[in-house]
């Protein structure tokens, strides 16, 4: 829109539209009053449809004469758009201006109050990028992930050459378990993103999206078991300036790599000492050490005295003191603790983002089978699975569970639902995570349950 004033300086629309793109983000969100000021001034030239939605625009914003205050402002440039859509009820922009004032005009999907102008935008025109953007973002807040699945598939057919339309699907996908399809599309948006960045000049750092980008397309790359892939992204960030410790730690515990997890801890202990301390602490864990353990459930103790309103930091607490106490021999404890993480978090929304959803759930499991549960880690893990269907820990727990109860067929479906969810996995990775979880897991105690019970 910038370069359309430059070259028409004299076209309303053209103003109009360079108020609307600087108003939503940045530093200079405060010219957008300008532009809209110069479309008002120009409007003349302007046709019919073009002059009504630079009225509204201006009603919404008080810069009409007339236009009132607050609320106002607001019912007068709705009865605008009103107006404007009884006359020319195919206008894409005059629905889009109604939805945003009607609900969504915070971004994000926004309000309910906007999205039945969203669904008659689509009817106009069903591969509206505004709309099936701004529906994606909203079937996620709304809890309904499914509904928006088809959106995000229009936004990517939409605009084909924009990145992030193929990131957006992960929004929706990492919440429904559809990690393959995710995994290549987050990646096609960071090939467009690289690409751009290489032919326009672009510092990586300057993209404000990409960094997010990448960070999606690393945890979906790592739950899927692609570490080689992964490795290649991490040596990206670092090349292009962008610092994600979180996610490569995780992807640091997920290969063992010592060196990867001492160096991202210690950056994480100057930016969020209760995730740096979780970190070292599952480091601990997976490596069998358990003093290391013990030192850092007691620097999240500490931490917790001094901010008892951090929730994160309070689940971080209780999952590493429950995976302790299991270590322990303090099982009872132990199980209690894992089972208070999952009934905290197993409705709350939220943390079931970006494919957090049986995380909880895989940390019971895993700590019923270090105490020898047979029936809380095969609850946990089809817990697991119920929330995440492509979570490889349930798969292969379930399998080793089904081994110990003598069902040869059902372990066998087990081991292929794994062998499935790791498919593009470099197979030895899979194999190890199986002999680490058999290592650790008390197949005789569970046996002994299983025959007692008369399962």
């Amino acid at each position: 829109m910038e370069t359309a004033t430059r070259l028409d300086p004299s076209c309303a629309m053209a103003w109009w539209g360079l108020g609307r793109a600087l108003e939503k983000h940045g530093p200079l969100a405060t010219q957008a009053p300008k532009a809209f000021k110069q479309a008002g001034l120009l409007r003349a030239s302007a046709d019919a449809r073009e002059q009504a939605l630079i009225r509204a625009a201006l009603l919404e914003r008080g810069l009409e004469p007339g236009a009132g205050d607050g609320d106002a402002r607001k019912k007068a440039a709705m009865r605008a758009l009103d107006e404007l859509l009884a006359q020319f009820p195919e206008d894409e922009e005059a629905w889009y201006a109604r939805a945003q004032l009607g609900g969504g005009a915070g971004g994000f999907g926004g309000s309910v109050g906007g999205i039945p102008f969203y669904h008659a935008l689509l009817r106009v025109n069903p591969l509206h990028p505004g709309a099936n953007h701004e529906l994606v973002h909203f079937y996620e807040t709304f809890r309904r992930p499914a509904l928006g699945w088809d959106h995000a598939n229009r936004y990517i057919e939409s605009s084909p050459g924009i990145p992030h339309p193929f990131h957006m699907q992960a929004h929706l996908a990492t919440r429904l378990g559809r990690w393959e399809r995710t995994t290549d599309l987050s990646s096609k948006a960071i090939e467009i993103e690289q690409t751009y960045h290489k032919n326009m000049t672009i510092k990586p750092a300057d993209d404000h999206q990409y960094a997010h980008h990448m960070e999606i397309l690393m945890i979906s790359l790592i739950h899927e078991g692609r570490f080689l892939e992964t490795r290649k992204k991490i040596e990206d960030c670092r090349k292009d300036g962008l610092n994600n410790q979180a996610v490569w730690l995780k992807m640091a515990i997920a290969t063992r790599d010592e060196v990867m997890a001492r160096e991202t801890i210690d950056k994480l202990y100057k930016t969020d000492r209760s995730q740096a301390a979780y970190g070292a602490g599952m480091w601990a864990w997976v490596n069998g050490n358990i003093p290391d353990m013990k030192a850092q459930v007691d620097v999240l103790r500490q931490m917790r005295q001094t901010n008892k309103n951090d929730k994160p930091a309070e689940l971080r607490l209780l999952e590493l003191m429950g995976l302790l106490a299991c270590e322990e021999g303090d099982c009872t404890e132990g199980l209690v603790l894992l089972k208070r993480c999952v009934d905290r978090t197993k409705d709350d929304h939220q943390a079931h983002s970006w494919g957090n959803g049986a995380k909880h759930m895989e940390s019971w499991g895993q700590g019923a089978l270090k105490a020898g549960n047979h029936a809380q880690s095969r609850e946990a893990f089809l817990e697991a699975l119920a929330h995440d269907p492509g979570s490889v820990t349930a798969a292969l727990g379930l399998k080793i569970l089904s081994e110990a109860e003598g069902k040869t067929s059902q372990a066998a479906r087990y081991g292929d639902l794994a062998n499935r969810s790791w498919r593009r996995a470099d197979p030895k990775d899979l194999k190890s995570l199986e002999e680490w979880m058999r290592g650790r897991s008390n197949i005789k105690a569970i046996r002994s349950q299983v025959v007692n019970s008369g399962n």
